[in-house]
């Protein structure tokens, strides 16, 4: 049997429970999507979260015990640990380290602690890339950074599965003419008050609502116009998702889940206009706003449904979206490929 074990710096109490049906169900995309279909593929699949993988000698007893194929590390500040414990403290060492990169690390750090957090992660993030034994990005951007440290990173992208059975919730009802959706995420770095911002500038019957935990430095851009739903159970998500005549996602990113979680319900995006270059074509499947300028972008969109059904159409035939459990064969491929299993 192929066995892989995840190693990763989340925190999250769930996370070192070993049943891939409870993670799927807590986390249904991402490497805990990736892990429940790798399993009902075959693959014994292990977790280990920071209780364990901070100690690199509980982390060693645990790679010992399960003895995998792959180990698979998820978050910069651990990616290193399997690395040690291969060469100094595992008895197992038949197994492939396989970095999944989906962030600039020293960008977030960055952003969180200064300077120095920049500095010193971009340091560990060029160690996490080129110790590894592979590397999957999800990521344009990142391969091309890769390729500059001389590593060829594996390039697969986020899933997300289709919409067309999944439950919805009418307890909310979208009341704007035209009404933008953004979900997720609005950490600093993502520069979720571009878009709050421009809610000031268009017309009041033009709305925007935002799902997911609430940040405070958002809360001046509260206006009839700029709306929080804050936390929704996923029925209340996909009611609030279909009901959108266009999403927003504002991170200088190409890779962002919500990008494949948008494209499934076949309408216009709004992104930023940097990094979203590699997945998009600005002005064909979407629209990318300079400097974070939406303003006169949802105008248009807003003014013209022929636009808007244009991109959604061109979006829809350009840019693939795979389902998890695709995107877990791809996985499976790559790690065959890599290791003969």
């Amino acid at each position: 049997m192929k066995r892989i074990l995840y190693v990763s710096s989340t925190r999250f109490p769930w996370f070192e429970s070993q049943s891939c049906a409870e993670h799927f169900a807590v986390a249904p995309y991402s490497i805990n999507a990736i892990g429940f279909n790798l399993e009902r593929m075959g693959w014994s699949v292990g977790w280990c979260g920071w209780n364990c993988s901070k100690n690199s000698f509980a982390l060693a007893r645990r790679i010992d015990d399960f003895k995998p194929d792959i180990v698979y590390t998820y978050g910069s500040t651990v990616a290193l640990h399997p690395l040690f414990c291969r060469r100094f403290l595992c008895k197992h060492k038949a197994f492939k380290v396989v970095h999944g990169w989906d962030d600039h690390y020293g960008r977030i750090w960055g952003d969180m602690f200064g300077l120095l957090g920049k500095v010193f992660m971009n340091w560990m993030e060029k160690r996490i890339v080129k110790n590894s034994d592979a590397v999957v990005t999800l990521s344009h951007e990142l391969q091309k950074i890769g390729r500059r440290w001389g590593v060829e990173c594996k390039y697969i992208p986020n899933g997300a599965d289709p919409i067309e059975n999944l439950p919805r919730s009418d307890k909310i009802k979208l009341e704007g003419r035209f009404n933008i959706v953004y979900t997720g995420d609005k950490a600093k770095w993502k520069r979720t008050s571009d878009i709050c911002k421009a809610m000031r500038l268009v017309q009041k019957d033009i709305k925007l609502y935002l799902t997911g935990r609430d940040e405070d430095y958002l809360r001046p851009y509260a206006s009839d116009n700029c709306i929080f739903l804050g936390w929704l159970s996923k029925e209340e998500q996909f009611g609030v998702m279909a009901q959108a005549d266009a999403f927003v996602c504002t991170s200088d990113q190409d890779c962002n889940a919500k990008l494949q979680e948008y494209l499934r319900w076949k309408k216009p995006i709004l992104a930023f206009d940097g990094e979203a270059n590699n997945f998009f074509k600005n002005g064909e499947t979407a629209l990318l706003a300079k400097d974070g300028d939406y303003a006169p972008l949802i105008e248009k969109l807003a003014a013209d449904p022929e636009l808007c059904k244009r991109m959604a159409d061109n979006a829809a035939r350009e840019i693939p979206v795979f389902s998890w459990r695709e995107i877990a064969e791809q996985f499976d491929k790559f790690f065959v490929e890599i290791s003969p299993l």
